[in-house]
């Protein structure tokens, strides 16, 4: 996982394949929240016009870069790390241009995207213990809460109406695993979920007069698309509920992803405002799982078998 919170790029620049490129195509920060979905893509996917085209293949090669970016080699001392630092990361693998920088900003690029963009990318399976993961296919409940502090009182918020979720990949997102803090610091149990969560936190903190002009992204593949549909659907009801921030537009370019949770899920996905645009393979079978046995909307039989845990 990666966040990439400040792009960079020239001034004015419309971002399309060169054989794609159209002088009558509209600026990208007139239309940016058409193309992050505001209407459902209505017009934009048959065929697909030259901004969208262009905006999902930059959100994939971010999705890609965590591919290429991770040292998978078990036995390397880095296992499971990145190959190269904050301030290296896009240089190195090739991407100086991509418009993104993990901690830095151009106010070139903001323009030409019409608001301030936050990407979460996520790759896809790597080591043994995810693909164990993948497997994992039994619907569980999200049991994910918030601490909000109203009328100075801490109180619990769960969004667990009917949603389940698939195991494997909750169990990717919140399991934890010990960090030290620092230098000298103190060892701590920390998830992949706490790292989001606290960074897009702290983003929204550092840019809170630009809410009317920000934008969080998240993509992935294949895994990465499902637990980048999992965190965009977190971080919505995190944004909605404990900041009452429902103006910032959430969105997920999501390639290969498997199927992620039950219809409840689904429903509510679309309830609070996420929009998911999914890029399959007609043949790929990964889209089709799980469930690719008995879904929910499959008529009566799957009206008796609800209850089992891998409808």
């Amino acid at each position: 996982m990666a966040v990439f919170p400040l792009p960079q790029l020239e001034d004015n620049a419309v971002l399309l394949p060169s054989s794609q490129t159209n002088s009558t195509q509209p600026q990208l920060c007139d239309v940016w929240r058409d193309i992050q979905g505001a209407h459902n893509w209505n017009g934009l996917l048959d065929p697909m016009v030259p901004n969208l085209k262009a905006e999902a293949l930059r959100y994939g090669n971010l999705a890609q870069l965590c591919y290429d970016a991770f040292d998978g080699k078990s036995y390397s001392k880095n296992y499971g790390t990145c190959y190269h630092s904050k301030r290296d990361l896009f240089n190195k693998m090739g991407m100086s241009e991509s418009g993104y920088q993990v901690i830095c900003t151009d106010p070139n690029e903001i323009r030409r995207l019409g608001r301030r963009d936050i990407v979460i990318a996520w790759r896809g399976t790597q080591t043994a213990e995810e693909w164990i993961e993948d497997l994992r296919d039994i619907l569980v409940p999200t049991r994910l809460s918030y601490r909000c502090k109203r009328t100075g009182k801490n109180q619990e918020h769960h969004f667990a109406d009917g949603v389940l979720i698939e195991r494997g990949f909750l169990s990717c997102y919140t399991s934890t695993v010990r960090h030290r803090q620092g230098a000298a610091g103190a060892t701590v149990n920390i998830s992949t979920r706490d790292l989001v969560v606290s960074e897009i936190e702290r983003l929204i903190q550092v840019y809170e007069k630009e809410m009317d002009n920000l934008s969080i992204t998240f993509t992935g593949h294949s895994l990465g698309a499902a637990l980048a549909t999992l965190s965009a659907y977190d971080i919505k009801q995190m944004l909605c509920t404990k900041h009452n921030f429902h103006q910032i537009p959430v969105t997920v370019f999501a390639f290969a992803s498997p199927r992620v949770g039950n219809l409840a899920f689904a429903k509510r996905v679309e309830e609070i405002g996420v929009k998911v645009l999914r890029f399959v393979n007609k043949r790929d079978l990964v889209p089709k799982v799980p469930g690719v046995c008995m879904n929910e909307n499959v008529g009566c039989l799957s009206k008796l078998l609800h209850w089992l845990p891998w409808t």
